[in-house]
This record gives structure tokens, C-alpha cells and sequence, in this order.
């Protein structure tokens, strides 16, 4: 099939029919304003189309009239409907992004590695779309379940959870020197690895920022053992260079996926502070990591820590040999 005309079919097969409806005829077909319409299309990350172009399908409207029946039903208003409308488009776009380019790579390897003909992107998608479509749902009812077997018995936005940043040593330099296919290669085995670490240990990826994780657990010991594990693990990498790590426990404050407050602040500062390949925590964090026999902690020297005056940062440091730290081999 001509690559243009196939690229066409995939996205009226994904888009659920061909563009038969404007804007105007969607709104009007939910009993909504054109203005509640926009704000929906915005929210989940779509880019803005003139009201009077031909640019909606069935499958928008049917979206569109679910997100409002929930509304009119009373279970959300529509402020909540937008801001679950944009975390929803917001983790699609970067999923979509991310799986492409993942694609993409894989195609160039086997290309480079073959010597054979290039294989159209489109027809790999082709083949592909609907195992990723289970598995995205099949992910999102069991990251669901996770969270409903632990949600409180009444509304809650704030908690109290121990947070962390792993931090890449010399990433600037590394990006400089770098060529743009190892640098991501290095980029994905450390978010990789660092996952991995995390979710054996019980915690959370809040969100990676190329050379930095943020990651949250329920307790600092939890905590210090998927830092201590990070840190062990980078530092025998042949990709990954050495990173540093900061924890601390308080009150968060937890809203659309991410964590807020002083907390996160404060751990955001003791990584600035720890030294290559080493975890540090606060004093106040220290306290509930003390009486851990796995853990040593080495108090440090007395640092002005900016927003949160002078503290004495704590090394922290496990006993005994590695096996006793996570693996993911």
C-alpha cells in the first residue's frame, strides 16, 4: 500500500471513523456551550481548530458526552472533569511520545544491524496499535486497583510520605560530550534502572527529568533502602555515572500526580548537597532511621541550607554486604 495512504487509513482507524462533525455539531449534540467544548479539547492537550472545520468523529462526541454525563450525574463538577481531562491528556501525549521514540530507535538499530530495507514506521504501528491499546487499559485498571486498596476512608490531599531525588553526577558535562544516541541511551538505563529500584522497593516514581527522579515511599526506611539500592547500582553501571541522593519525611502535598511543599523542597536541597554516589537525609528523617540495624548514619558538617536555615546532613549508609539492598537483575 502507498505509505501515504496507509499513514491515512491508521489514523482514521485510530481516530474511530472519518471527520464528519465541526465543533458547533458536537457541542450542540451533548447540550453543552461551545465554550465547555474548547475547554475540554484544551484540557486534554489537543491543538486548537476553528469551530467551523470538519474535524470531529463519532468516537469525539461519544467522549465528549460521557465527560458530561459525568458532570450532569453529579459524581464530578466541571472543574474536576477538566483538570482529570488534562492529567489524562497531558500522560497520554507523553506515552504516545515516548513509545514513538522508543519505535523509532528500535527501527534504526534493526536497520543498522540488518542492512535491509527500512520497515515504515506506519506499518509497525499498524501491527502494533491494538496490543497497545490493551495494555494501556490493562496498566491503568491495575495502577487503579493499587491506589483504591489504599485510599483512606475519607478525602485527603495531604499526607505524610518520605521523598527523594536521584541526581546524575556531571550530567551537563556528559550531554556536551556526548553523541545524541548515547546520551539517550545513558538517559533511558538510568530512568530504567531507577524504576526498577523503585517499584521493587515499594515506592513511586513521581516523574524523571532526564538527569533526575523524583520518587516518593511511605516510610523512610523504605526510602533509604531504594536510595541506598540506586546508589549501589549506579555506581557499578558501565552507562550510568554515579548520582546523588537526598530524602526526607514530612507532610506532602499531593495533587494532580505530583508532590508539593517543604518537604519535597527540602529534599530537593540535600541532594544539591551529597557528594557523588552517596545518600544524605535530614536530621529529622535521621530520627526514624536510627534504630534501623541495616542503617549507619555519619553525621556530616553543619551546612546553611537555603529556605531552611542550618542543618547537619546525615550520611546514610547500609551495614553488612549489598545482597541485603534491592536488585533488579
Amino acid at each position: 500500500m502507498n505509505p501515504v495512504t496507509a499513514r491515512q487509513d491508521l489514523v482514521e482507524r485510530l481516530l474511530g471513523g472519518p471527520r464528519t462533525l465541526r465543533r458547533r455539531e458536537v457541542a450542540r449534540a451533548v447540550g453543552i456551550s461551545l465554550l465547555s467544548a474548547r475547554k475540554l479539547w484544551r484540557a486534554l492537550g489537543f491543538p486548537g481548530v476553528d469551530d467551523e472545520i470538519v474535524a470531529f468523529t463519532e468516537a469525539d462526541r461519544e467522549a465528549l458526552a460521557r465527560t458530561v454525563a459525568m458532570v450532569r450525574d453529579g459524581v464530578i463538577d466541571e472543574a474536576t472533569a477538566i483538570a482529570m481531562a488534562r492529567a489524562l491528556g497531558q500522560t497520554t501525549d507523553r506515552l504516545v511520545s515516548w513509545q514513538t521514540e522508543a519505535l523509532m530507535e528500535h527501527l534504526a538499530r534493526q536497520s543498522e544491524t540488518d542492512g535491509g530495507a527500512p520497515v515504515h514506521p506506519v506499518e509497525v504501528v499498524d501491527r502494533l496499535v491494538d496490543d497497545f491499546e490493551k495494555l494501556l487499559v490493562y496498566s491503568w485498571r491495575r495502577h487503579m486497583a493499587a491506589v483504591i486498596s489504599q485510599l483512606a476512608d475519607g478525602p485527603e490531599s495531604g499526607a505524610e510520605l518520605t521523598v527523594g531525588f536521584a541526581d546524575l553526577v556531571s550530567y551537563t558535562r556528559l550531554s556536551q560530550r556526548l553523541a545524541q544516541r548515547d546520551l539517550s541511551v545513558l538517559v533511558q538505563r538510568f530512568e530504567g534502572l531507577a524504576a526498577d529500584l523503585v517499584t521493587t522497593g515499594g515506592g513511586r516514581v513521581v516523574k524523571t527529568v532526564g538527569d533526575e527522579v523524583l520518587f516518593t515511599a511511605e516510610d523512610p526506611v523504605a526510602a533509604a533502602v531504594i536510595a541506598l539500592s540506586i546508589s549501589e547500582r549506579m555506581a557499578v553501571d558501565d552507562v550510568v555515572p554515579d548520582v546523588r541522593i537526598g530524602i526526607s519525611h514530612g507532610p506532602v502535598l499531593r495533587s494532580l500526580g505530583d508532590v508539593y511543599g517543604p518537604t519535597v523542597n527540602l529534599a530537593s536541597r540535600l541532594t544539591a548537597l551529597a557528594q557523588p554516589g552517596t545518600v544524605i537525609t535530614d536530621p529529622l528523617t535521621g530520627k526514624a532511621l536510627q534504630d534501623h540495624p541495616q542503617i549507619v548514619l555519619v553525621a556530616q558538617r553543619r551546612r546553611q541550607v537555603r529556605g531552611f536555615g542550618v542543618l547537619q546532613p546525615l550520611l546514610v549508609t547500609a551495614t553488612g554486604p549489598s545482597g541485603q539492598l534491592l536488585d533488579v537483575d
